[in-house]
């Protein structure tokens, strides 16, 4: 959805009034009905819960209020809720996840014995795999939903986990395995100290079966964080707004009437959005492109927007209230201030570790602009020399390196990297250190940040010890086009980065010079996936940062599958979470330049191989909507502290 060029369906509606008012009404009446099963109306008659509707003159006061309640009801219910549902969930994942990489390391292991023996080819072994992956599938039952997210799912608010893939795997024809003398051959794996013997058919079927619980885990986790963080918890917090300053609205008078129509306009505004809002957790995830915002960049700005206009809303209902009339002042929901607690918050010992003045924040900000024009001076050089493409890519790579360690330095932050105990030995089983693999690294991206430090990543000690490189190695970076743009000016006709060269030609030597991969912030496949692919031939790796960057410090999105359904089955997925960005730069209010010092922790995540983990290349499962769930499974239960803080 292009921004520029396509009209916001909020804007649309605050254009009709009487349309707004219908299908605010609506949206809310479907929501009532869909989570009362979750217990949040304990008590609570038919009638109480029936929602008024109409406009505001039509309900009166009494009616306002009896709103106000039931969204007060489900805003207080959805916290502890949340957290307990995903402490359920997540429990359930991290029980599951060592069988799963130890499932990975048998298969393996069985795969070398195989294809040594002579019993036939690497793609020969991975056929024989995923004709039992799909008939594991076909079969399988890892969870089933209670009355409170089976009412959700009907909703469509929420979803059964696999449910997608397996009824697609039923729907398929079976295939006649067991004709194949192969599957009755006995093999022994040695893995951590523990022998595994079984014919070749029952220790798949095993490395499949560990595999589907953990997808299936995976993707209850990633399901129950959409619904309960991304739209209960944050959308509850928005929708008491509304509803307080709807109340506090009908009982100010008409002393400063200039004063309280912009502040009806900025309700209907924060209605209207909280329509689109719903509206877009309500499509369905199984579409290779949604059909508003739901998981893209679109959807990060309008979320931004609602916090931001929240905030406004909350400070003018509280100053028209101190004006007089004995009315009690509102308070901003402290999901919205950055003041909540719970569960899978940041972890404490990372974010900012100190606060700054407007002239500290001034003079850091200089001394990184200078650094910057250097940048572009180095770029601009390595662009005119004489260099095999090979060696411009290492040359510009030094350049970032340089880049990322001095911009850390100039705003006071500091890396850690820490790896996982399991990744250096599914790197050394699976022989990435000597290169010729295709390798996807699919960080968190909650912050602009990421950018800036993932280079260091790639630079540090600790990193390259674990992958067994000797050096930093110039792996290939999806990048957004107009990450330039926000620190340009206007001279004359020119327009200027802080790289010293206009955004477009700073986009252009991402693919001219560092031999990036450029997409427009609202495209989520199209161009970008045949070059990630051919990237990925002859490339050390690919960094394909997850979702896009939060409005809030939970938020957390998922991967767009439409990368899954083309990515080959060879491929070796390095999940890494950067702890505590988005707390050094948020992304409130619009256009924040406010870079705070403090720690951010980068871990590195064990080695997932897409052999036993991407589903089988089916026409009818290309949508991999469960591999991208998995991984933002992988990264929620990473990046966050499933212990109560803060």
């Amino acid at each position: 959805m292009d921004r520029n060029k396509t009209v916001p369906v909020h804007r649309m509606l605050l254009q009709d009034p009487d349309r707004l008012r219908a299908a605010y009404d609506q949206a809310a009446s479907e929501l009532i009905e869909a989570v009362q099963p979750e217990g949040y109306f304990e008590g609570w008659t038919a009638g109480e819960l029936k929602w008024p509707a109409g406009g505001a003159d039509e309900v009166g006061l009494e009616g306002l209020r009896k709103r106000a309640r039931i969204v007060d009801a489900i805003y207080r219910g959805v916290p502890a809720l949340r957290d307990r549902r995903l402490k359920e969930a997540h429990d359930h994942f991290v029980e599951l996840t060592p069988a799963y990489h130890e499932g990975n390391r048998i298969y393996l292991r069985l795969r070398d014995e195989f294809v040594g023996s002579g019993a036939g080819t690497g793609q020969d072994f991975l056929k024989l795999y995923q004709s039992l992956y799909v008939e594991a599938l076909a079969k399988g039952d890892d969870f089933s939903p209670d009355l409170g997210e089976t009412a959700l799912a009907q909703a469509r608010i929420s979803r059964v986990p696999l449910s997608h893939a397996r009824a697609v795997a039923e729907a398929l024809p079976s295939v006649a395995t067991d004709e194949d003398p192969r599957w009755q051959v006995e093999y022994a794996c040695e893995v951590n100290g523990d022998t595994w013997n079984g014919s070749l058919r029952e220790l798949l079927e095993d490395v499949a079966q560990r595999t589907l619980h953990l997808i299936a885990a995976g993707e209850l986790l990633a399901t129950r964080y959409n619904t309960y963080n991304n739209l209960g918890w944050f959308g509850s917090s928005v929708w008491k707004v509304v509803a307080d300053a709807d109340v506090r609205l009908y009982q100010k008078d008409d002393s400063d009437a200039e004063r309280l129509a912009s502040l009806k306009t900025d309700v209907d505004l924060c209605r209207s959005m909280l329509v689109e809002f719903l509206a877009a957790h309500r499509e369905d995830p199984a579409r290779l492109r949604p059909e508003n915002y739901w998981y893209g960049q679109p959807y990060s700005y309008l979320t931004r927007d609602m916090i931001d206009l929240s905030v406004r809303i909350v400070d003018a209902v509280n100053s028209a209230v101190r004006d007089g009339d004995g009315l009690t002042e509102t308070a901003l929901p402290p999901l919205l201030a950055g003041s909540h607690t719970g569960r899978f918050l940041d972890y404490a010992h990372v974010g900012v570790t100190e606060e700054l003045t407007s002239l500290q924040r001034k003079m850091r900000m200089v001394r990184w602009a200078r650094r910057c024009w250097r940048v572009g001076r180095r770029r601009k050089r390595i662009a005119e020399e004489d260099l095999t493409p090979s060696q411009r890519h290492e040359r510009a790579w030094e350049v970032w390196l340089d880049w990322s360690r001095d911009t850390m330095n100039a705003f006071g932050i500091r890396l850690e990297v820490k790896i996982d105990p399991m990744f250096r030995t599914l790197v050394r089983e699976m022989e990435l250190s000597r290169g010729g693999q295709r390798i996807l690294f699919l960080p968190s991206h909650q912050s602009m940040l990421e950018h800036f430090v993932v280079f260091s990543v790639f630079n540090d000690p600790v990193f390259l010890d674990a992958m067994g490189w000797d050096r930093s190695r110039p792996v290939v970076q999806l990048a957004r086009t107009g990450l330039a743009k926000s620190t340009s000016v206007k001279i004359g006709s020119r327009e200027i980065s802080i790289f010293g060269m206009s955004p477009d030609k700073f986009d252009r030597m991402f693919e001219t010079v560092d031999g990036f991969i450029t997409r427009d912030s609202v495209d989520i496949s199209s161009h970008t996936i045949p070059r990630i692919l051919q990237e990925m031939e002859h490339r050390p790796g690919v960094i394909y940062p997850m979702g896009t960057t939060a409005s809030f410090d939970v938020q957390l999105f998922p991967l767009q599958h439409a990368l899954f359904a083309k990515l080959p089955a060879d491929v070796v997925m390095i999940p890494i979470v950067f702890r505590g960005s988005h707390a050094l730069w948020p992304k409130c209010p619009a256009r924040n330049l406010n870079i705070n010092p403090g720690v951010i922790e980068a871990v590195i995540l064990p080695p997932m191989p897409g052999e036993t983990t991407l589903l089988p290349r089916r026409r009818s499962l290309r949508i991999q909507l469960e591999a991208a769930n998995l991984l933002q499974a992988v990264h929620i239960s990473n990046l966050l502290n499933p212990e109560p803080s803060r």
